[in-house]
């Protein structure tokens, strides 16, 4: 039976006007059921990396095949429900920045998003997915793994009500195995998304299931959920020791004699010696933890120039036969904060060198294929940038994926409010932030509590635990400009540190402060409960923290574009660095502003193209010089210029074909706003055309005005094949290029099956 969804419920900002935005438009033909095979999967490169797949446990891409309703749809949890009629797409995927009838511009100036959430619509939306569980057995267990989902998820399988979950932003695993049916039978699962509570940021946050969905199945002996923790405690140019902690529950219904054994693998595929545990009985229902070193000589370390990553592949055996895999990326590296000398990294002094980066990416919202997460950091980096603060809420795996890649240092930020609301944002994550967190909650236990806890301390617990085998991530923020009261603040602050501490004691603690020396932060218990003494603005209320007894470092959590404050950093050893309001330009933190829709402000555009103020900091920095390109003033043709020449059907991959209004020798005419038309040919499809602009006008459709002379369309593949795109403006010569489609998945992605030999046959 279907149980009724609860009442919806909220969501989240800034100094200045600040977002970002992405969504993304899939086909729209009817899905068929997916099929969850047991089949084999090779290992897929990773840049210079091998990204190891697991052998014994099944992770299954969960992202094809969802249907999608918009609106609210009476008994849609339910298994019988007819979804004939539903639009087939794969997610990620933000309804918001399409809107509910797309091409339609989506933007309206009476929106209850208002200004801040970038006049974009909100309210309900449901998804649901027909998938079979042939060839697994039905002694596995099983579970549905979300990355986020905006926000309030109720999730159903074959009409059993899971769970809830309000955060937006956070990851969450359900145990599905008691409602879905294994063998060829068809399986429903159905997730509804809500967003009606407005405003619910003072920045844009979309709707729907926006990051990656996995179907995860194991052995009832298992490694729990985010449960391997990896650290480097010992590392020189010679040796290092990787320390790896990781507990294993046993779901079934007899004792299991376990014992781990780890299998660490060089960056180039190369396995080390295994390791193993002694043998341990679990009882059922019970679960151990154990622990154990791999030495390793001579290691290739992981910085910001060489971003070496190992791979880790943690078994389980039960009575000597394996049953599970859990596989971990590590980077091996050693990180120091010292209140006189700042942060260390391998024993090398290193500034933050930092943007704040909302999550949207424009014309695709909050649905960023990795192609498009990859392509901003690329930019970012030409620019000098060394680090990323996830402003002002967790990021997604897949994006510190490519952070580890790519070397980059991450200030992983939980939260943008706490309890009180920053401005009549009733929406927002204030509403849920105290609120007696729901069973089950998708997330391990929060470390050391009994009974009911808030929702807040569950979402940190989520957020450590997952992402602190990251080595990018180097530090935790605890928020933003909370406006709390002191008093009121202080016991949360200290609960969020320790919670924190217990499960990564590596990793130091900060929290962006608003006006420390007026709120008491200074002079009060902040300064101590945190690691690292972070303020936004005031850069000389943070040196004067620094310099209290007890010393600590210090951060300026965020400061705007004038590169006048890089000397303060330089010459102030303690303080470990800055992060820039804002790298990139986003949607909302517009109200009152309609037409406009969108931030202004950033190093770059929303589309990437570098402002005068980068190249600044460019400079400021010591990267390779860059210079914008040469300017025309007749124009001519509209030149077309993908930045790849390659795309494929991956749902991670995008190519971003550039439309210049340019005069007779290639010049871009940066004065020209002249609508641009799109059209495409062969196999392929447009998902979003997009300029920098951040005027109200719709991301999808074919047509975009120029925007300082450019406009975007974003093209994926449908098939193999030779991509056709074209753009016209009125009184232009046209513009064509081609890119060639392929149906080969985007290297580094990682979804693997289970063979069916390798699925254990319960002892009696």
């Amino acid at each position: 039976m279907s149980a009724p969804a609860p009442p919806p419920p909220s969501g989240s900002r800034r100094i200045s006007r600040r977002t970002l935005i992405k969504a993304t438009a899939v086909a729209a033909a009817a899905v068929p059921p997916v099929t969850v095979f047991a089949a084999t999967a090779p290992a897929a490169a990773a840049g210079t990396h091998t990204v190891a797949a697991n052998r014994y446990r099944s992770v299954t891409n969960f992202d094809p095949g969802w249907l999608f309703h918009y609106g609210d749809a009476s008994g849609a949890g339910a298994a019988s429900y007819d979804d004939g009629d539903w639009r087939g797409l794969s997610v990620p995927h933000d309804w918001s920045i399409e809107g509910g009838s797309p091409p339609a511009n989506p933007f309206s100036s009476s929106a209850p998003s208002t200004g801040r959430g970038g006049y974009l619509p909100s309210g309900v939306g449901w998804y649901r997915k027909h998938f079979s569980l042939a060839g697994v057995a039905a002694t596995r267990k099983a579970y549905v793994e979300f990355d986020g989902v905006m926000a309030h998820a109720d999730v159903y399988v074959n009409g059993t009500h899971i769970g809830s979950h309000p955060n937006g932003y956070t990851s969450f695993r359900y145990d599905i195995t008691a409602a879905v049916q294994f063998g060829g039978a068809d399986n429903v699962i159905a997730v509804r998304t809500d967003t009606s509570q407005q405003p619910a940021s003072r920045y844009y946050t979309g709707a729907g299931i926006y990051r990656d969905v996995r179907l995860i199945v194991t052995d009832p002996v298992h490694v729990d959920q985010w449960a391997t923790y990896v650290t480097t405690p010992n590392v020189t140019g010679s040796a290092a020791t990787v320390h790896v902690q990781t507990t294993v529950v046993n779901g079934g219904s007899t004792p299991a004699s376990v014992r781990v054994q780890g299998v660490l693998s060089d960056p180039g595929g190369s396995a080390l010696p295994a390791v193993d545990t002694a043998a341990r009985t679990i009882a059922p229902g019970a679960s151990d933890t154990f622990s154990y070193d791999v030495a390793v000589s001579n290691p290739a370390l992981w910085d910001l120039e060489r971003p070496n990553l190992y791979s880790l592949a943690t078994h389980v055996l039960v009575d000597g036969t394996t049953v599970d895999d859990d596989i971990t990326p590590v980077g091996i590296r050693s990180l120091t904060f010292s209140p006189s000398s700042g942060m260390s990294l391998n024993g090398k002094s290193v500034k933050f060198q930092g943007v704040a980066l909302h999550q949207d990416y424009h014309g695709l919202g909050i649905a960023a294929p990795r192609r498009a997460m990859e392509r901003r950091l690329a930019q970012l980096k030409a620019l000098g940038v060394n680090a990323v603060r996830t402003a002002h809420d967790p990021p997604s795996p897949a994006f510190l994926e490519l952070t580890d890649r790519m070397g980059f240092l991450v200030l992983d930020e939980f939260f943008d409010v706490w309890t009180q609301h920053k401005y009549t944002d009733v929406g927002d994550y204030a509403t849920d932030f105290s609120r007696t967190a729901s069973a089950p909650t998708g997330v391990p236990a929060v470390p050391g509590a009994t009974g009911s806890v808030p929702w807040y301390q569950v979402d940190v617990t989520g957020v450590v635990m997952r992402d602190r085998n990251h080595p990018s991530v180097v530090m935790w923020s605890t928020g933003n400009e909370i406006r709390d009261s002191l008093a009121t603040r202080t016991p949360l602050l200290s609960t969020m540190v320790s919670i924190a501490h217990a499960l990564d004691p590596g990793r130091p603690v900060t929290q962006a402060l608003f006006r420390p020396a007026d709120s008491g932060d200074i002079s009060g218990a902040t300064r101590t409960i945190l690691d690292v003494f972070g303020g936004n603005y005031r850069p000389d209320e943070v040196i004067q923290a620094m310099g209290m007894s007890p010393q600590r470092p210090g951060l300026i959590t965020e400061i705007g574009t004038a590169t006048s404050t890089w000397p303060t950093v330089q010459n102030n050893p303690g303080l470990t660095g800055l992060f820039i309001w804002t790298g990139v330009d986003y949607l909302g933190e517009a109200d009152g502003l309609w037409p406009t829709v969108g931030g202004g402000s950033g190093l770059m555009d929303a589309v990437g193209t570098v402002r005068s103020i980068g190249y600044a900091w460019q400079s400021t920095w010591g990267a390779p010089p860059t210079s914008p390109p040469p300017t025309g003033t007749a124009a001519t043709q509209v030149v077309l210029t993908p930045d790849q020449s390659t795309v494929s059907t991956d749902s991670n991959d995008i190519s971003f074909v550039q439309a210049t209004v340019a005069d007779s020798a290639g010049r871009v005419v940066t004065g020209s706003s002249a609508p641009i038309t799109f059209s495409i040919s062969g196999p392929g499809v447009i998902v979003a055309v997009d300029s920098g602009s951040q005027t109200q006008e719709s991301f999808r459709g074919t047509v975009r005005k120029a925007y300082q002379g450019i406009a975007y369309a974003l093209v994926r593949a449908t098939g193999a094949g030779t991509v056709t795109v074209t753009a016209s403006a009125d009184g232009l010569k046209p513009g064509t290029t081609t890119l060639t489609g392929t149906t080969e998945p985007l290297p580094g992605t990682r979804h693997t099956t289970v063979p069916p030999d390798r699925h254990r046959t319960p002892r009696a």
